[in-house]
């Protein structure tokens, strides 16, 4: 849980009921009567989720976190406001960035929602976080691959073995949590993404989500 948002919780997309999130307290924004499922309300409200991951191992790891105090303003024009001023110099400098408005000036529904800045600036913070993310993955397979080398260099048949097997198990295992993660995160921008616009096209958060800008916007300071 580093930086915004990589210390925002990411589980995998629930299966669950939708519930209707009460958004009494944000004033203008999305159709307060848009109905959204459980996670997002729970952004909405500032609460705390629990995320639960089970590896192919059986192997179950939890997490907990909580987005921001500013994401209960998510979809509000104030948020729009800060948004538009965190990802300024992005769009200005980062043609990546710039890649993002242009996507979303595409779609209509995102075009004439008056929040397209609120989305770019989730999708910076995202496609960062992947991008740092990519990184840490190659570093993971690059100390396994080392620490493989070294085991196999032990003489004893049994004790290289049990090394090996060892290794393999721990280092698969971070990197399979690792790539969940991520992935939960982008279903979790999409979904954001689709309270902020509808719903959009699969081929629209395709293009959206393989970006990779060059840096994240200045954060919005919580309320």
């Amino acid at each position: 849980m580093k930086g915004l948002p990589s210390y925002l919780p990411s589980r995998p997309r629930s299966g669950g009921p939708l519930a209707s999130a009460d958004l009494g307290h944000q004033g203008p924004g999305p159709d307060p009567a848009r109905k959204v499922d459980e996670e997002v309300a729970r952004i909405l409200r500032g609460d705390f989720i629990t995320n639960i991951y089970t590896l192919s191992s059986n192997e179950t790891m939890v997490e907990k976190g909580q987005y921001p105090p500013i994401f209960r303003k998510f979809g509000t024009e104030e948020f729009e406001t800060l948004a538009k001023v965190a990802c300024e110099k992005n769009l200005t400098r980062d043609p990546f960035a710039a890649e993002y408005l242009e996507i979303l000036e595409e779609h209509p529904a995102a075009r004439d929602s008056g929040r397209l800045h609120s989305g770019i600036y989730l999708l910076l913070c995202t496609g960062c976080d992947r991008s740092e993310n990519y990184q840490i993955q190659h570093s993971m397979m690059t100390d396994r691959d080392e620490k493989l080398d070294a085991a196999n260099k032990i003489a004893d048949i049994e004790l290289r073995e049990r090394k090996l097997r060892s290794i393999r198990f721990f280092s698969d295992s971070e990197i399979a949590m690792d790539r969940l993660k991520q992935q939960a995160q982008i279903d979790r921008t999409k979904r954001l993404l689709e309270y902020l616009y509808g719903d959009l096209p699969k081929a629209v958060v395709q293009r959206l989500v393989s970006i990779e800008p060059a840096q994240p916007p200045d954060r919005i300071p919580d309320p």
